[in-house]
């Protein structure tokens, strides 16, 4: 199952995150599992890695399981906020002042990624 998730072409979903465009259900929930799938098989090449090598830093497979369950329950409170937010009847102003806050939080942690991810080139 996993091997079928991580193969699908989720492009145009992802297009659609990228446009701002709100999926549906199926579209989230297939992305959710999709990238489930993508992380416990990098999880199980580390696994491997880490036989071969033991010496390297055994956290790392823990780690990245860390990490999924943090997405998991990020996105969890970010429905929970959103909810919260939403019974307070927020004027337009405070609307906005809300979504920027939120949105904040998102682009910081793209931009974590993208310096980490920095250091595979560097590595190269």
């Amino acid at each position: 199952m996993h091997e079928l998730l991580r193969s699908l072409d989720l492009q145009p979903t992802i297009e659609a995150v990228q446009r701002d465009s709100r999926l549906d259900f199926a579209q989230y929930a297939l992305l959710r599992e999709a990238a489930d799938a993508k992380l416990y098989h990098l999880m199980g090449k580390v696994r491997h890695k880490l036989e071969q090598h033991p010496m390297d830093n055994l956290l790392v497979e823990q780690d990245l399981h860390e990490l999924q369950q943090s997405c998991t329950r990020m996105s969890q409170l970010l429905q929970t906020s959103c909810l919260a937010l939403r019974r307070l009847q927020l004027d337009v102003q405070e609307q906005r002042l809300a979504r920027e806050a939120l949105e904040s939080q998102i682009t910081y942690m793209k931009a974590c990624l993208r310096r980490s991810l920095a250091s595979f080139d560097e590595s190269a």
